[in-house]
C-alpha cells in the first residue's frame, strides 16, 4: 500500500522501509532503507541470558531433535524455531547447531557438578 502526498511521483520508484516504516527512493530490490542500513538503527544488546523458552529450545537441540519436532512439541511453527536459534547463536556465539549443542552439553554437565558440590 503507497500513502500518497501532495507531490506527485509514480507509485513505483518509492517504498517503505521495513525497519522505520519511512519511504525511501527505490533502489533495487532493497527493503531497508539507507539510513537504517547503515546507523545500525533497531538493533538493541542483546541480553546475554537465555529466556526459558530459549533453553527449552538449546535442550530440544542437544537431544538432536530436528526444527520441525521442536515446533511440534512447543506448539510453535518451524520458522519461529529458526528465529529463536538464531537469537541463541548471536547470543552465545555459536554459529551452528552442532556448537550449539556441545555448548548446551557442557553447560549442563558444569551446571550439574556444581548443584552437586554446593
Amino acid at each position: 500500500m503507497t500513502v500518497r502526498t501532495g507531490e506527485s511521483r509514480p507509485d513505483g520508484m518509492f517504498r517503505s522501509c521495513f525497519r522505520c516504516g519511512q519511504e525511501f527512493r527505490r533502489n533495487g530490490g532493497s527493503r531497508i532503507c539507507s539510513n537504517c542500513r547503515g546507523s545500525g538503527h533497531g538493533t538493541k544488546p542483546l541480553n546475554p541470558k537465555l529466556s526459558f523458552r530459549e533453553k527449552q529450545v538449546v535442550d530440544l537441540v542437544s537431544q538432536s531433535k530436528l526444527n520441525k519436532e521442536i515446533a511440534y512439541e512447543l506448539h510453535l511453527s518451524e520458522g519461529t524455531i529458526k528465529e529463536y536459534l538464531h537469537r541463541i547463536f548471536r547470543k552465545l556465539g555459536t554459529k551452528n547447531r552442532t556448537q550449539l549443542a556441545v555448548f548446551a552439553l557442557t553447560q549442563m554437565t558444569e551446571q550439574q557438578h556444581n548443584k552437586h558440590v554446593a
